[in-house]
């Protein structure tokens, strides 16, 4: 994806809740492979955006940038 994603977001997140990787990745229902390759903007799979926002309770497009 060339798009920029919200990485700020995705981290903010996961501190304000307190919440590891791994925890994020289990609740998000993602691989770690695939959170590290959405952290570094690199090609994934468009569905782990949508579970990411479900997860974090918002809608998907404010991830994007």
């Amino acid at each position: 994806m060339n798009e920029k994603l919200n990485i700020s977001l995705i981290k903010n997140h996961i501190n304000s809740n307190g919440l590891s990787i791994v925890e994020f990745c289990k609740l998000c229902r993602i691989s770690t492979s695939t959170f590290y390759r959405i952290m570094q903007g690199k090609d994934f799979n468009t569905m782990s955006i949508f579970k990411i926002a479900k997860e974090m309770n918002i809608q998907v497009f404010l991830l994007f940038l």
